[in-house]
């Protein structure tokens, strides 16, 4: 039967060293997802956006627009700030609210 077939997917852990002369943009990148992420999970949290759909309406655009992300890396932004953001709702010992930490050193 055409179609059936199924997919496999695939996580590897690596480390990377990036060229020296993009070091420095993808440390911004990071540095502005991990801001984005925690704007994101709060602001989900306040409005208890809790559908793929809500969070983004909610979120999408702001954070190409306010955050200069990517879409891909928008998209990936909200939706696992989503999945925080539920994880902690439905914790019924919530302590604080998430947020990614600033990297040490």
């Amino acid at each position: 039967m055409l179609g059936s077939e199924g997919f496999l997917t695939l996580t590897i852990k690596m480390r990377v060293r990036p060229e020296p002369e993009c070091e420095e943009k993808l440390v911004d990148l990071l540095k502005r997802y991990r801001d984005t992420l925690n704007y994101s999970v709060k602001k989900i949290i306040e409005k208890r956006a809790t559908s793929l759909s809500k969070a983004h309406a909610l979120l999408y655009r702001e954070l190409k627009e306010a955050f200069y992300l990517p879409s891909r890396i928008a998209m990936d932004c909200y939706r696992e700030a989503l999945s925080i953001a539920k994880s902690w709702l439905s914790n019924p010992n919530k302590g604080t609210m998430p947020r990614a930490k600033k990297r040490r050193g």
